[in-house]
């Protein structure tokens, strides 16, 4: 699926609107060639574990540059540990890993099944708001941009943020935890 995403830096007191899903937790790890080029490519693999399941994701390069929106492949895996041994095995090793606390909701907008979430990061001392679509193609997910966009500014969201966490992980690595984030 094409994740249509644009996240925005939460104003204070922002609650979202819609249609209330279960709080999530996500323990994130993402691995990567030791040198780094895979993940200098743009793409990303990510082990996930989170309501007593483990999710194995790869994440192509950013079809949107401006969203770092991505095309993302998934699936379940049965045991964590293996699937952190299969990629040792052929060559990736931890780069990093992240957990981030979710508060979700979905609305349909403009004929848009759109997710709503409230994420907080252990990294970074501000709130982010996350709004996506799942698209089918590229194009779709291209054509959901500016409604998520419209949708977002509706709701009071002005400042985005177009850097993954995983860009945001490694600045915040590299630097005071106290001072802001470069969005």
């Amino acid at each position: 699926m094409y994740e249509a995403e644009i996240k925005f830096i939460a104003p204070p007191g922002f609650r979202l609107p819609g249609t209330r899903l279960a709080d999530a937790v996500y323990r994130d790890v993402y691995f990567d060639t030791p040198d780094g080029t895979f993940y200098a490519s743009g793409r990303e693999l990510r082990l996930r574990q989170a309501d007593g399941q483990t999710l194995f994701t790869c994440k192509n390069p950013p079809f949107d540059m401006a969203t770092a929106s991505k095309e993302e492949l998934e699936t379940t895996v049965a045991d964590a540990r293996a699937m952190a041994a299969i990629l040792a095995g052929l060559g990736f090793v931890r780069r990093m890993a992240y957990v981030k606390q979710c508060r979700r909701s979905r609305v349909v907008h403009d004929g848009l099944a759109l997710e709503l979430t409230r994420v907080t990061v252990d990294f970074a001392d501000e709130t982010f708001v996350e709004i996506e679509h799942q698209a089918p193609d590229r194009a779709s997910g291209l054509a959901a941009l500016p409604v998520i966009r419209a949708y977002g500014a509706s709701l009071g969201l002005r400042r985005e943020c177009p850097r993954a966490y995983t860009d945001l992980f490694l600045d915040a690595r590299h630097r005071n935890r106290t001072e802001p984030l470069p969005c």
